[in-house]
């Protein structure tokens, strides 16, 4: 991961088809059946350390290390940024509740997770079922995803683990905006015209950890 750390927000689907049983049958997350994650990539300065905005960093090594590499493809008067793809749309992942391996927490190992346990946790309440359930953020250890869950009424603390998680950081460009005037359809229309902004590349990046290589060893 290096310079790119990741959030992984957590939202709890239930099925289009409810009936009116609120009986759970022992069934986890009743009537929950699936876990919606929604995965956020963090960007971190090579430089600095700092969370970077917009895939810039302030400090003078990065600005110095962004100009050599602007530079280095011609951009004398320092117009290129570095940008994801328009249709670089945020991932959001379903999964069914049955994928997960789920083990319930003894009060001890509840204790042992710390008092700040459910700081960051989201309220999943369905008031047919009359249900609600405290969800903690998703964190991702080597290739699996965990996260914990609090049944407020039976007060039984889940902890779930997705094996294998798959996904991919996405991959960065360095390219200038430019704008372009598209012809209306009809050509006896006057002023039938409108402005369409697009970016022109001149580098693709892996990801992030790829921008950060090429900004140190230039």
């Amino acid at each position: 991961m290096e310079n790119i750390r990741h959030f992984f927000g957590i939202d709890l689907s239930m099925s289009s088809i409810q009936t009116f049983s609120k009986k759970d049958n022992g069934i986890v997350l009743y009537p929950y059946e699936d876990v919606v994650i929604s995965v956020s990539e963090v960007h971190i300065c090579p430089f600095c350390g700092k969370i970077v905005q917009e895939f810039k960093c302030d400090c003078k090594p990065f600005t110095k290390a962004f100009e050599k590499l602007q530079n280095s493809y011609g951009d004398n008067n320092h117009e290129y940024r570095f940008h994801r793809s328009d249709f670089d749309f945020p991932i959001s992942l379903s999964k069914s509740i049955s994928e997960f391996k789920v083990k319930t927490l003894t009060k001890k190992e509840v204790l042992n997770l710390g008092l700040d346990l459910w700081d960051d946790a989201t309220r999943h309440s369905d008031s047919l079922m009359d249900r609600s359930y405290l969800v903690t953020p998703a964190t991702l250890e080597g290739e699996n995803l965990f996260l914990l869950c609090k049944d407020l009424t039976s007060k039984s603390v889940y902890r779930f683990e997705l094996l294998n998680f798959e996904y991919s950081d996405k991959p960065v460009y360095l390219g200038i905006r430019k704008s372009r005037t598209i012809p209306g359809r009809d050509p006896l229309k006057i002023g039938g015209y409108r402005i369409e902004y697009y970016w022109k590349n001149f580098k693709k990046f892996e990801d992030w950890n790829e921008v950060c290589k090429a900004l140190k060893k230039i």
